[in-house]
């Protein structure tokens, strides 16, 4: 693997319940490289989702900085930082977050609602996003209409459709079947090996981490790294 796309550097977590402090992460610190497709496990309560908030910029850290290209994106302000959101990040969620009363072919073409781009562009680029998880013949269906696999592949085309350099994946199969759960991993590592794309991904499936080229894990908000898999702290 070659050049960082991400930091993470010292990263802590803390919230506050009432007059208590809680603390969720503890001095994280790991890199992404460009291309690397790297899974994140731990128990439940060990701040997985909270770091992947944090790295994705839906949340912010209370101590340390987490870097891309360059920018310290914990140093950004709210709007500054949704911008940078939407350009560089793509999610994909365990409950797929579709709208409902929308097309497979317009939840995936909100993001780019978002850029000044042409209505054909917008459509060039959705149909590409759909082709490339198979579903483009399944573009004007509603989300009730789709297969659980296939409400999770049309999540993916949305994450997909702004070209981001980073795809993060919270329990991307938690809520398939195992048949439909293998199609998403499959579609996962396509991504990353024909398209280079970079994803983090959080997942409590043994089996599914090591489709990743890394695994790491998270421990009482602290990350264990196992060396044999080359971390690089």
């Amino acid at each position: 693997m070659q050049n960082n796309i991400l930091t993470v550097r010292n990263v802590d977590k803390t919230y506050r319940r009432g007059v208590h402090e809680v603390k969720v992460l503890e001095k994280v610190n790991f890199h992404l490289s460009q291309g690397e497709f790297v899974s994140l496990m731990g128990p439940s309560g060990s701040g997985k989702t909270t770091l992947l908030n944090i790295v994705g910029g839906l949340d912010s850290p209370s101590a340390g900085s987490v870097i891309m290209d360059g920018t310290d994106i914990a140093t950004l302000g709210d709007g500054d930082l949704s911008s940078w959101r939407n350009a560089n990040i793509g999610f994909v969620f365990q409950q797929y977050n579709l709208i409902q009363v929308l097309t497979a072919y317009e939840n995936v073409e909100m993001p780019l609602m978002l850029f000044n781009l042409s209505k054909d562009e917008r459509r060039r680029r959705v149909l590409t996003a759909l082709q490339i998880v198979g579903l483009k013949e399944r573009a004007n269906h509603f989300p009730r209409q789709m297969s659980g696999g296939e409400e999770q592949r049309t999540a993916i085309a949305r994450a997909l459709v702004t070209d981001p350099k980073l795809i993060i994946a919270d329990e991307p199969t938690g809520n398939l079947d195992a048949a439909a759960a293998a199609n998403v991993l499959d579609l996962l590592q396509a991504l990353n090996a024909e398209f280079k794309k970079t994803i983090l991904m959080v997942t409590h499936d043994p089996e599914a981490a090591l489709r990743a080229h890394r695994q790491m894990r998270l421990h009482k908000g602290a990350l264990v790294l196992d060396p044999a898999q080359g971390a690089r702290a």
